[in-house]
């Protein structure tokens, strides 16, 4: 046997373990994922997908360190992820600013005062659906969904310095729309 052929086979068989040793947190893991879920199916899908992507990542993991931990992190981290993303698929962006409320004032607002701010806001929401669509998602991902700029830039896959200009550019675009109307 070659040394590239040994340590082939020594890779597998520590991958091999690594599985077994995530197998036996199966249970523990299925049980976090039913509290995150409340359905059986979900937590059955959510824990086989932790353990998959576990064993994809078994060289970022630190011996040192507790694996249940580890495990329990990264399935969390999994939920909230497919959580949001689900969030964001349902309600179309343009929905979600159509038919947003008004945030509600600290001090009690008079009538005129509280109509003036509907008013405004329906403003502003008309002046975000006629941007362009470039400029639309940031807006609507930044200030209705309050992501990061990393955030922003994981969701629609492209660079965070792009995100930058997108929000820069629209905000700009939406302050002179709203001056002139003014």
């Amino acid at each position: 046997m070659s040394s590239k052929e040994m340590r082939v086979s020594s890779r597998k068989l520590v991958a091999d373990d690594f599985m077994e040793r995530l197998q036996q947190h199966r249970r523990y893991l299925y049980h976090i994922a039913y509290r995150l879920t409340g359905n059986p199916e979900d937590a059955k899908d959510l824990t086989q997908e932790t353990i998959w992507q576990a064993h994809r990542k078994s060289n970022k993991y630190v011996y040192e360190k507790s694996l249940k931990a580890w495990l329990r992190t990264m399935m969390t981290n999994r939920f909230r992820d497919q959580k949001r993303k689900k969030s964001l698929k349902l309600v179309a962006l343009e929905d979600a600013f159509i038919h947003s409320e008004p945030p509600p004032t600290t001090s009690m607002a008079s009538v005129e005062e509280q109509v003036e701010q509907r008013l405004l806001l329906e403003r502003v929401k008309e002046e975000i659906q006629n941007l362009p669509e470039i400029y639309r998602r940031v807006i609507v991902l930044r200030h209705f969904y309050s992501l990061s700029y990393t955030e922003i830039s994981k969701e629609l896959e492209i660079p965070e310095g792009t995100v930058k200009t997108q929000l820069f550019r629209a905000r700009k675009m939406l302050k002179e729309r709203l001056s002139k109307k003014g």
